[in-house]
């Protein structure tokens, strides 16, 4: 065997290895599958949790108002997807209710849901990566 036969099988593996990674936009596709399933676990904690009565003709309900996007924070497209409220307002109130405050009694339902939704959103990932496979 030669070193240019180990040479040629290497840079075959690599190519296959390469074809595995998701580049921006399939890893966007990915993540923004896991941030639905993360907004819609979040959403049925919230409803259960926090839902009220109150008719709030501004602002509505925090749990009617989680949204996701397939971009990071700044809103970069570079294969991460963010999971949140759609106004600060509703941010605010469900941070006071996961974190407490002087007043309110910390349930941490965010931070529950986080590492509840782990493996649902893991799947849902896998499953869209799965379809990848399929072109």
């Amino acid at each position: 065997m030669t070193n240019d036969n180990i040479y040629d099988q290497f840079e075959a593996w690599l190519k296959d290895v390469h074809k595995l990674v998701p580049d921006e936009a399939e890893q966007e596709r990915i993540t923004k599958v896991g941030a639905k399933k993360l907004a819609d676990n979040l959403t049925e904690v919230a409803r259960k949790k926090h839902y009220s009565s109150h008719k709030d003709e501004k602002y509505g309900h925090m749990a009617d108002h989680i949204s996701y996007n397939g971009n990071d924070i700044d809103g970069e497209h570079d294969g991460r997807s963010i999971v949140g409220w759609t106004n600060k307002f509703h941010d605010m109130n469900a941070r006071r209710l996961n974190d407490g405050t002087k007043h309110i009694k910390a349930d941490h339902f965010v931070d529950q849901n986080l590492a509840d939704s782990q493996d649902d959103v893991f799947n849902a990932m896998l499953e869209e990566y799965k379809k990848g496979d399929d072109d």
